[in-house]
């Protein structure tokens, strides 16, 4: 009974430590909800550049914050518009390409995403014990500059956006600066129809009967997969160090230790599955389907996660781990390909939001939960990560839809019911 209360007050010391970044999570969640309505509604450009901007703000700021409350505050209110710059960039990407590739503008945002996954964590290994973690943080800050002026002087706005939501003149900018751009020659008489759509942002149409089971199914896929992929990021350097084996490990004693270099560089290996995943995920969704991939990779995670009731050597169990994140952001890939193909463009924006908040709530869970259950007992996270991987299995196995040849390029009839042309 003692040792069980002893584990309870740990666990709950532990969680009040993980309570800034949990905190950053759900304002992440927030802000990819409000974001998505508002880039449904006043464009993805507009909503984007606002979101880099105070993001690289709040996130310098809270590097020299003076204390906890401050930091606190500040990086809930980075979070709040961090959260919407990857939601808006998948939907926005897809809308600037050639329907007959989309995928290749969905699929580059997440292997970029998942590239500065895996720098941040060689970078960590590499200086966050020499600079410590403020300056760390400002470093990590700069590539938003980049971004922010790439966004505003070169990036057009999405002509599918402007479209829908009836700015037939501006649509036309846009697309003369894009052919310009890639060295594409127009038609002469280049023209498009528009008419404004009441469903623009619109929420309860995620749940009308043609979008309602996807829209559920999605939701609940990334939920399950995001929660893992960011538990094993909080789980291994923990494992490592306090030699988890098997479901079996000694529990650390709760206080702030330096990050050992060793695990470190092991976990900088696991992460680097993610930059794998993307290439693999997509040559799947191309090449066998939508659909059969969603199976393949959750079915695979799940029984991966079920050798981790063993006990094997420190460098097996890394492969499991790296196995696990490889089959779990491989299937996030095929979703974030399927996502754009599920929804209509004057929607599109509120329907990835919706999913992707999810995830967040996913990464909430997974990297808040880990710590109060590795100390009240490790075999508990293993128990987490093989029932999480199950629900997305059947998940998985619960989908039908196969949306590999679905058209995206008439924007009127998806939000209209119109025939009309306007992809050009």
């Amino acid at each position: 009974k003692q040792l069980y209360q002893r584990r309870v007050r740990e666990a709950v010391v532990s969680t009040q430590s993980t309570g800034i970044p949990l905190a950053g999570f759900l304002f992440s969640a927030i802000g990819s909800a409000i974001s998505s309505k508002l880039s449904d509604m006043y464009g993805r450009k507009r909503i984007l550049s606002y979101c880099i901007f105070f993001l690289f703000i709040f996130a310098v700021a809270s590097s020299f914050s003076p204390n906890e409350v401050y930091f606190l505050v500040l990086r809930c209110l980075a979070g709040l518009f961090e959260g919407p710059i990857f939601t808006i960039c998948i939907p926005y990407s897809v809308e600037l390409g050639k329907s007959s590739r989309r995928e290749t503008g969905a699929v580059f945002c997440v292997l970029c995403y998942n590239m500065s996954i895996f720098m941040g964590a060689v970078v960590a290994a590499l200086i966050l014990n020499i600079v410590g973690w403020r300056w760390f943080n400002v470093i990590m800050a700069c590539p938003l500059v980049l971004s922010f002026l790439a966004l505003r002087f070169i990036l057009p706005e999405s002509p599918r956006y402007l479209v829908v939501s009836g700015q037939k003149d501006q649509a036309l900018v846009e697309i003369k600066k894009m052919a310009k751009i890639n060295g594409v020659a127009l038609p002469v008489f280049l023209d498009v129809v528009v008419h404004e759509t009441p469903d623009l942002g619109s929420i309860s149409a995620l749940f009308r009967k043609e979008h309602r089971k996807e829209t559920v199914l999605l939701s609940i896929m990334m939920f399950t997969n995001l929660l893992v992929v960011f538990a094993v990021i909080m789980f291994v350097p923990l494992a490592l160090y306090s030699g988890f084996c098997g479901g079996r490990g000694e529990v650390p004693p709760h206080e702030c230790v330096e990050a050992e270099t060793e695990s470190l560089v092991l976990l900088s290996i696991i992460t680097f599955a993610s930059v794998v995943a993307v290439f693999i995920g997509l040559a799947s969704a191309v090449k066998l389907g939508r659909s059969i991939s969603f199976k393949i990779f959750a079915t695979s995670g799940f029984i991966a996660s079920l050798f981790l009731f063993k006990c094997f050597s420190t460098m097996t169990t890394v492969v499991i781990f790296f196995i696990i994140k490889l089959c779990v952001t491989s299937f996030n890939i095929v979703s974030i390909i399927v996502l754009p193909e599920i929804y209509p463009t004057c929607y599109r924006n509120m329907g990835v939001g919706l999913v992707n908040g999810m995830g967040k709530v996913g990464i909430m869970v997974g990297s808040g939960v880990v710590y109060a259950l590795y100390y009240y007992s490790p075999l508990a996270v293993v128990f987490l990560f093989s029932g999480t991987l199950l629900v997305s299995t059947l998940a998985s196995w619960g989908w039908g839809k196969e949306t590999k040849s679905v058209d995206i390029t008439d924007v009127r009839t998806e939000c209209q019911g119109e025939d009309s042309s306007v992809d050009r």
